[in-house]
Order: structure tokens, then C-alpha cells, then sequence
């Protein structure tokens, strides 16, 4: 070796010729006789970094420049993590490169085998593809979805077999034929390719080992109300019932599919905002904006009907307990996944330009992700729906599921029930101290942030609407015909749709509006110009401007008519027609229709909607006005025939002389 320090090579890194940026060894872990010889390398490798004589190197520690030497090199070596050994490579024994096998030296062992694996591999490069690929599922060699250590060892000996390996070689001249030695080397693959595969560790695994560990959990602690959000959707853990009324007037009790609750969780202080309840077999994006209006609309109490239950006084929603910082505040961050509800123009359209917050997108099916929600998801079954007799538990052989259909059957256990018990449930959350803000209830921190100034964004007074939450923009083409003599219209979803201004507005025929819809009901549109002027509001014509109806249920009208599975006429509601329609498929047990017949008739019981439009409103008492007169004129028109026919009845029993 030179006599030239190691230290003055100009190939070296700087951490490498830079002892304070090394990693440090906990010298209390080491015995007494290993902790004095750490100590002494420790002490002549620094003097030799200082520019030390190697003579008073060895004075001073005892360290010889010889052994000093090769302390330094293995202080600079890289280990396999990529960093400098260090101050870690002087701790005695300990290992800084792997066992490399020399075939020419004196000291090999015959009767040992110790790195004959490894030197086959980088003899025969193949067997470590072979290897790679039918452990980590590579369909390119096997279609078998985990293939297990002994089937694997049988495909290295065939392989090695093919490659001409003389028997007297290894490894065919071991016991187990190198299966220890593969055995090792799968259990360090595994580590390696740590989170790539699929088919042997499963999607779920797979998917938390590529998104957990890094990133968000990093970041710096929400302290500011309403800063960010978390959303998700969980089904709920049990069965309710509804009752039906047969076509002979008996109530029938029907069991309701497991439907979905939907919350909106404050990240900042865990405090619920909002939450809603979707019928639906999967949530859709309407559900999803069901959510966020209630969330962002001060709450009201539901009406409790149960006996004994009534919520507690510490509890509560934050637009209730905080009504002037927080009733239609808004947040600047929502975290929800890909889900594709999430991602329907509905929620991005108003996430954007009413809320007026940013997006961040997690990953679906990674629940580690938006972890505050998805433990409050946990706390309200376990502390609420686990508890009841109707409970399915959290697996199909949870214990505590014991017939819940039967069980819902037989406590008459409504849909109204679930309703009011799920209100308390969260506003009681609000109320009870919580483990992950130092056991502080959430509105009792959220009144703290509130005291300190961190106020919430609250949403704009002309933008106080409930029916912005809901509102889709479209374009339509105005119908008509001056040739026929038909007024204009709109045609949107199968229905026409007219207004007293557009019917004198011929001039605007094959004209494109802009319109504005409610998805949640669809009686009314309301229209704009191109030029972007307010023209009118316009109404369903006939019986579908009567029973408020979601474009859910527009659409699924259409459907069952095109299908000739119902029928429509002039006079007919048809949000009626629909709900009979339903009524006896839920009595005759069809699947799903018990859940939608509860969804419409939601629907169809219409709340007084938070500042409605007054144009919305004239409009609909106007069409009100005008199928009362329709309806009159039909009566009257229908009285007259029947007079009509019973006068000719009584002229023809006079021409045969028969006694009335």
C-alpha cells in the first residue's frame, strides 16, 4: 500500500473525507472490552483525518499505522444503503462487505459451501431471472399466483440441470441440493423487491407498501379550522326496514339493502361538519354533494321519535354551537381517492366555483391515507350500529351477527330510526373527548382555534343557496315550429319545457341557451342567454312539474317506459306511477327496490329548501295554478259526458218503453 493518505485520493466523496458528517455509534450499546476498542479506533481515525503523524497517531492511541490504514478504509467504504460507513465500520466485528468465495485460495474449505450460491449466480445469470421471476409472479415463466420455496427449488434444479451443471458440482453435491442456501436467498428478495409482488403478497399489501411511509404524515400539523378536509363514504353495519302498503291497504315491512353514510371530518380539530345517507347500492356523485350541502348549510336537529334517546348537552354540530364563525363556512382542502363519484363533473364543477377550495386526490382503496375519518368510522360502529341486534358485524363471522334481518323484522327498526340515530351518534362525536387532540373534545378545540383568531372562510352572501349545490350547466336548443303552429320549448331528459315569456319568443327559435338545473329536482330550469342574460325560468309541462324528482329518478322513469314496463299518460304523475312501480316490486321482495322506493319517497317529501330563488318559486306556483285548472277542466270536461251519455241512456229506455 502507498505511504500517501488515503484521504488526499481526489476520487473521494466529501462525506467520505469528513468525519462530522458521519453516522455516530451509540458507544453505551457495547460492552466494556468493545466499547475501550471503539474508542481507541475512534480516536487515531479522527487524528488521521486532522493531518496527525501516523508515528504520534500510534503513541497516543496505540493504534498501529498498518491496521490504521485499513480502519480509514473501511470508515470510507459505501455501505449497501449508499452511505458512508463511518464511525460504524470501527465497531468490532463488524461486517462491511459481503462474503465473497475465491476459488484460488489457500483457505477455502472444501467440505463448506458457504458463498457457492452466490458465485453459481453470477456464474449462470439466468438462474437469478428464473429465481427473480417465479418468486415475484412474473406470468412470463409461471401462471401459478404465489408459487411456494420447495416448487421453486424444483424449477433451479431443472434449470441448473439444463445449463450442464456437472453432479459433482454445486449443487448437486449438497444434501438438500441448495435449498437452505435458496431459502436465504428468497427471504432477502423479499426484502429487496419489498412491495412489488402482487401475486404474492396480494393487491391490498402491495398498495400500502407503494403509498404508505412517506408524504403527508410528514407534513407540518393542521392547526387552522376548516384548512383541510377529509371525505369518505363507509357502509353501514346493519339492516332496517320499511313499511309498504300493499295494494289491499296492509302495511308489509320490507328489509332495506345496506346503504352508505357519507361524512365530511375537520382534519384540524376532528370535529364532524356534515353528513349524509345514500340508498344507493354505490354512491354517486349527487350523494357525494349531499354531503357538502349539509355540511356547509347551518344544521337543524332531527325530530327524536324514540323513547329514551335524546342528545347530549356537550354535543353538537359546528354551525349549531358556533353558528356566527361557522354556519356556511367553507375549507381550502378536501383529501378524498379516485373514487369515480369523486370525480364526476357534478363535484368538480362545484368544488371549484362555489366552495372554491383545492383537490387533493389520494389513492383509492388506501384508507392509511385519510386515516382520521376512517378512524371515526370505526369509533361509530363499534360505539353505535355494533351494538344493535340488527348489527352484521364487521365480517360475515363476527359473533355479534345473529339474524340481523330477523332482528330488524322483528323491533320494527325503521329507516326513520336510523335517521335520528345517527344524527345523535355524530353530534354525541362532536361532544366526547378524543384521544388524537390530547383528549380534548373536538368542538371544544374548535372553539379555542375560534377564540385565537383562526377563523373559517365563510361562503359569499349572494352564493347562500342551497340550490348552488346541485347545479349543473348544460346547453339546450330552443324547439319549435312557426309552420305548425308550436310554441317554443325545451327539451331536456325527455320532457319539454316551457314558459309564458318563451312561448311569445319565436324570434329566438333554434336559438342555444345555457341552463342551469337542479339535479336533486328537476321541475324547474332556469335559462341564460349566449350573451350570459338571465331569460327565464321554465317548468315540466304536464304532471311532472307536481312531485319534486331527482335526474336519478328522471332517468330511471325513462328507462322502465322505453322498456314498456310502465306507462304514462297525459293525467299520470309520473313520480307516482314510478313509486307504485316500486311499491309492488319491494312487496314481492325484488332486489334493490325497497331502497329505491324509500329514495324517492325522500325525495318526493320536498324541505323547505334554504333561499330558494323567488323566480324558481313563481315559477312552480304557476304551473301549481295551471294543472289545478287542467285537472278542473278535466272534471268538468268528464261530468258533462257522463250527464251526456245518461241523457241518451234515458232517450233509448224511452224509445223501448222501459220503466227507469
Amino acid at each position: 500500500m502507498s505511504r500517501t493518505r488515503i484521504i488526499e485520493n481526489p476520487h473521494l466523496l466529501p462525506e467520505q473525507t469528513n468525519p462530522d458528517l458521519w453516522a455516530i455509534v451509540d458507544e453505551l450499546l457495547l460492552s466494556k472490552e468493545e466499547r475501550d476498542i471503539y474508542i481507541m479506533r475512534k480516536n487515531a481515525v479522527v487524528l488521521y483525518f486532522k493531518g496527525n503523524a501516523l508515528k504520534n497517531i500510534q503513541a497516543q492511541t496505540g493504534v498501529h499505522p498498518k491496521n490504521l490504514r485499513r480502519l480509514v478504509q473501511r470508515c470510507i467504504s459505501i455501505s449497501d444503503d449508499g452511505l458512508v460507513w463511518g464511525f460504524r465500520a470501527l465497531i468490532p466485528q463488524k461486517k462491511v462487505k459481503s462474503y465473497q468465495l475465491s476459488l484460488t485460495s489457500k483457505k477455502k474449505n472444501p467440505s463448506r459451501k458457504t458463498g457457492e450460491f452466490k458465485l453459481l449466480l453470477e456464474t449462470f445469470p439466468t438462474l437469478q431471472e428464473l429465481i427473480k421471476d417465479l418468486f415475484l409472479g412474473n406470468h412470463r415463466r409461471t401462471l401459478e399466483p404465489a408459487m411456494k420455496p420447495h416448487h421453486i427449488h424444483k424449477k433451479f434444479i431443472d434449470e441448473c440441470r439444463s445449463l450442464g451443471i456437472p453432479l459433482n458440482q454445486y449443487p448437486f453435491n449438497t444434501d438438500h441440493l441448495g435449498f437452505k442456501a435458496l431459502q436465504r436467498y428468497l427471504s432477502k428478495l423479499s426484502c429487496l423487491y419489498f412491495g412489488k409482488g402482487k401475486s404474492r403478497y396480494g393487491k391490498d399489501a402491495i398498495t400500502k407498501a407503494k403509498h404508505t411511509g412517506e408524504g403527508e404524515q410528514n407534513h407540518p400539523s393542521t392547526l387552522h379550522p376548516y384548512q383541510k378536509v377529509q371525505f369518505d363514504a363507509h357502509r353501514i353495519d346493519g339492516f332496517f326496514i320499511i313499511e309498504v302498503m300493499t295494494p289491499e291497504g296492509d302495511l308489509v315491512p320490507v328489509v332495506l339493502e345496506r346503504f352508505w353514510i357519507l361524512t365530511l371530518i375537520d382534519v384540524a380539530t376532528r370535529a364532524v361538519l356534515g353528513y349524509a345517507i345514500s340508498l344507493n347500492k354505490e354512491y354517486s356523485a349527487i350523494d357525494v354533494m349531499h354531503c357538502f350541502r349539509n355540511a356547509v348549510i347551518p344544521h337543524e336537529k332531527v325530530t327524536i321519535a324514540i323513547d329514551g334517546l335524546k342528545y347530549n348537552e356537550t354535543g353538537g354540530f359546528p354551525s349549531e354551537v358556533y353558528p356566527s364563525s361557522t354556519a356556511w363556512a367553507v375549507w381550502d382542502v378536501i383529501c378524498f381517492d379516485n373514487a369515480k363519484s369523486h370525480l364526476a363533473n357534478l363535484v368538480q364543477d362545484r368544488l371549484k366555483h362555489l366552495i372554491g377550495c383545492d383537490i387533493n386526490l389520494g389513492p383509492v382503496a388506501l384508507p392509511m391515507r385519510r386515516g382520521i375519518i376512517e378512524r371515526f368510522f370505526k369509533i361509530l360502529e363499534e360505539t353505535g350500529f355494533h351494538r344493535l341486534p340488527n348489527t352484521t358485524g364487521s365480517n360475515p363471522h363476527d359473533p355479534r351477527r345473529t339474524d340481523p334481518e330477523e332482528k330488524a323484522l322483528k323491533y320494527k327498526m325503521t329507516f326513520d330510526h336510523l335517521k335520528q340515530l345517527i344524527d345523535i351518534l355524530i353530534s354525541d362525536y362532536n361532544g366526547k373527548p378524543h384521544g388524537g387532540i390530547y383528549h380534548q373534545t373536538p368542538l371544544e378545540l374548535l372553539g379555542k382555534r375560534l377564540n385565537a383568531g383562526l377563523l373559517p372562510r365563510q361562503l359569499e352572501e349572494e352564493l347562500r343557496k342551497e340550490v348552488l349545490f346541485m347545479q349543473v350547466t348544460k346547453s339546450a336548443t330552443i324547439r319549435g315550429s312557426l309552420k305548425s303552429g308550436k310554441k317554443p320549448y325545451i327539451q331536456y331528459q325527455g320532457v319539454e319545457y316551457r314558459s309564458d315569456k318563451l312561448s311569445q319568443s319565436a324570434h329566438l327559435l333554434n336559438t342555444e341557451l345555457i341552463i342551469h338545473m337542479n339535479v336533486d329536482d328537476l321541475r324547474t330550469i332556469r335559462t341564460f342567454l349566449p350573451d350570459g342574460s338571465e331569460f327565464d325560468y321554465l317548468t315540466a309541462v304536464g304532471k311532472w312539474s307536481i312531485t319534486p324528482h331527482s335526474l336519478q329518478t328522471r332517468k330511471a322513469i325513462n328507462s322502465l317506459v322505453r322498456r314498456r314496463l310502465i306507462y304514462l299518460t297525459t293525467w299520470d304523475d309520473p313520480i307516482f306511477i314510478y313509486t307504485e312501480y316500486l311499491r309492488t316490486n319491494a312487496t314481492n321482495g325484488k332486489r334493490g327496490a325497497a331502497n329505491k322506493f324509500t329514495q324517492v319517497k325522500e325525495s318526493a317529501q320536498k324541505r323547505k329548501t334554504v333561499n330558494e330563488p323567488e323566480g324558481q318559486t313563481d315559477a312552480l306556483e304557476k304551473a301549481e295554478e295551471r294543472n289545478a285548472a287542467l285537472a278542473k277542466a278535466r272534471e268538468h270536461t268528464q261530468k258533462e259526458q257522463a250527464t251526456k251519455e245518461y241523457a241518451e241512456y234515458k232517450d233509448l229506455m224511452k224509445l223501448y218503453k222501459t220503466k227507469l
